[in-house]
């Protein structure tokens, strides 16, 4: 087993003497080499599900667990103006974030009040706040030593990206209770990730990813805040993953109980420091490369620490122990990851993109669970794409069984887990579904459909294939690709070409390709093209694409319809030699030449294209010429406002946006 592949060749407090003891640190021996990242199918069933747990959810202080914003409204915020407007109303709301919302500095240091009984939840992987912070209490009193009766409370933050604060990235204080952080990353701070304080209370800290980060998790913040602190501050940190996150994680002072469980921490100057008689229950966590895992001498009066079922590997020194805590079970209860798990469950299920979080009121937010579009008619004796429905489930984590799998005949659900590393485009038989589990990766190489049919590809990262990522070609029919990543391939990411017909390309993230989609591959190719190359093509993500979104010769209908082009620096779509194109409610951004049609392309004829309800936001005017079969011949369909396709898209499209 290999643990997850380090930044930098060596740890930050590596020394030649440090090699010795930690060989004999390593504990226990058949963990010598840590353990791997590669994910196991299903890791986390119970991480995104369900209320909040740990000291969240404690019946105290008059609330009932913590439940955040629910029976408010649900809103949807895009904006900075938007997201500040909401955090800040009373009353509970559910408040989805879209995209980036970047936060002012102005007169609060960038710290921006949260009121109580909000949920703030993240669409997709992709929500993030960057430049600013979350401050959860009411203004700072030191002389305040006891809740006020307007201390806020029942705040639950989960699935974003918060990166580059200028202070803290959260900030929970003066006496603020209830309060649930889950699946959230946090990078590049300027003070602390998740600061915890004066007076505060009942809070979880669970399934977080902390990175580029120095002091991450300050639990009491001076030695003089006894009188605030003392009987206070319970804390349960659990399944989060410090990835060379250096300091804090947490630091502790007064706590009554922090608990501190199934964490993965990896390359860290310290893990946990309790002082003031802090009260820490380090249990079943995980150290790989750590030069402190565990204090209580540590700047300040000695703290007190329970330690139990933790693993350290190649670590400086051991956990230091002193004294008794209470026992956590006398407020909740709970169940233990096994520690040696702890390296592959936590890293496949902390951050985000693994909260099931949809876009409030739109037909297209639930991810399908079966294609749609041109791969959903029943043609060419195929009732629809059905994929390897009715086979065995298996599940390949090498390229040989990877391999073989996909060359085996008859129906078959390939599970794909961890990294598949393959070479050229490897030939898929017909009756497969491919899925990745967790975060699933094909790299080098691609797969090729040769006569092939009923083939559902869906959640996987295609990265650095050395031809097509996936070529659809030679008569192929009823494929369906969804909810796939594709990144680095040197030809095309999808190319549908000689014939193949009946496809459905849909809520894919085209991240920065060049060559993204080719349908028909040849402007000589009519006589194998004309009448077949029918594509559907919705909800993708073309964001820092170049071109090719498809570019279309001889197909039709090619139907394009409520994706979001983004920065593609060429052009968007392309119709050319007698090709039908139908271009419906997409959001162009920045694309300089948006449709291509009349004129045809680079030395291509000229092709057919319609254009309604789209929308061009700093982008040229697009190319129209001609009439294009309706897409309703062949299947129902429902379309988004083309406003509300960048915000849905990005939430919903690429991987880990299954459920």
């Amino acid at each position: 087993m290999d643990p997850i592949r380090p930044r930098s060749a060596r740890p930050r407090w590596w020394s030649a003497a440090a090699v010795g003891l930690a060989a004999v640190l390593l504990t226990p021996p058949a963990l010598a080499k840590a353990a791997p990242v590669a994910v196991r199918p299903n890791p986390v069933t119970t991480a995104v599900a369900g209320p909040a747990d740990g000291f969240a959810s404690v019946a105290a202080l008059g609330q009932n667990g913590t439940t955040g914003g629910a029976g408010g409204p649900t809103v949807t915020v895009t904006t900075t103006a938007q997201f500040l407007d909401h955090i800040a109303r009373p009353g509970p709301y559910v408040i989805q974030v879209a995209g980036t919302i970047n936060l002012p500095a102005g007169s609060s240091d960038g710290m921006h009040n949260v009121a109580s009984d909000k949920t703030i939840i993240g669409l997709g992987a992709d929500a993030t706040l960057s430049g600013g912070g979350l401050n959860i209490g009411v203004p700072v009193d030191d002389d305040v030593t006891a809740p006020p009766t307007n201390a806020v409370h029942n705040i639950i933050i989960r699935n974003l990206h918060l990166t580059g604060a200028s202070d803290d990235l959260i900030n929970v204080q003066m006496f603020s209770h209830h309060v649930w952080i889950d699946h959230n990353e946090f990078s590049n701070g300027d003070d602390g990730a998740v600061d915890i304080k004066r007076g505060s209370d009942f809070v979880t800290v669970s399934w977080n990813h902390f990175h580029d980060h120095d002091k991450t998790l300050l639990l009491g913040h001076d030695e003089d805040a006894g009188p605030q602190d003392i009987g206070r501050l319970r804390v349960t940190y659990h399944h989060n993953f410090f990835d060379r996150s250096d300091q804090r994680n947490p630091r502790v002072r007064f706590s009554a109980l922090a608990h501190v469980y199934n964490n993965y921490y990896y390359d860290n100057s310290y893990g946990v420091a309790s002082t003031y008689d802090a009260a820490v229950l380090m249990e079943n966590n995980y150290f790989y490369s750590v030069n402190n895992p565990g204090r209580v001498d540590f700047s300040g009066d000695l703290g007190r620490i329970v330690a139990r079922g933790n693993i350290l590997v190649a670590c400086n020194h051991p956990i230091e122990t002193r004294g008794t805590v209470p026992d956590p079970r006398g407020y909740y209860p709970y169940q233990l990851t096994p520690a040696a798990d702890v390296p592959t469950a936590v890293p496949a299920g902390a951050g985000v993109g693994k909260v099931a979080s949809t876009l409030a009121g739109s037909p297209n937010a639930a991810p399908a669970s079966q294609p749609d579009g041109f791969a959903s008619v029943a043609v060419l004796g195929q009732n629809g794409t059905t994929g390897g429905a009715g086979g065995p489930v298996v599940t390949a984590t090498n390229a040989a069984d990877f391999l073989d799998y996909i060359d085996t005949i008859g129906p078959m659900v390939i599970q794909v887990s961890g990294v598949i590393r393959i070479s050229s485009k490897q030939g898929v038989r017909p009756n497969k579904t491919i899925i990745g589990i967790g975060s699933a990766e094909i790299t080098g190489g691609g797969l090729d459909f040769y006569r092939s049919y009923n083939v559902i590809v869906r959640n996987i990262n295609f990265t650095a294939a050395e031809d097509d990522a996936i070529n659809v070609g030679q008569n192929s029919h009823h494929i369906w690709i969804d909810h796939n990543r594709f990144a680095g391939a040197v030809d095309g990411s999808v190319d549908i070409v000689r014939g193949a017909d009946y496809v459905t390309v849909s809520w894919n993230h085209f991240d920065h390709a060049d060559k993204s989609m080719l349908i028909g591959h040849s402007d000589g190719a009519a006589s194998t093209d004309t009448g077949h190359l029918k594509v559907s093509i919705h909800h993708n993500f073309f964001d820092h694409s170049r071109q090719r979104h498809p570019r279309v010769r001889f197909g039709e209908p090619v139907h394009v319809y409520n994706n979001y082009f983004l920065g593609n620096a060429l052009y968007g779509v392309a119709s050319t030699e007698n090709a039908g194109v139908l271009v419906e409610g997409n959001y162009f951004r920045d694309v300089p030449f948006p449709l291509h049609s009349a004129s045809g392309y680079a030395d291509s004829g000229p092709g057919r294209a319609v254009q309604r309800g789209n929308v061009f936001v700093n982008s040229g005017q697009p190319e129209t010429s001609g009439t294009v079969v309706e897409p309703r011949t062949y299947y129902p369909y429902q379309l988004d406002s083309a406003t509300n396709v960048p915000a849905l898209v990005t939430a919903g499209a690429g991987v880990g946006r299954l459920t």
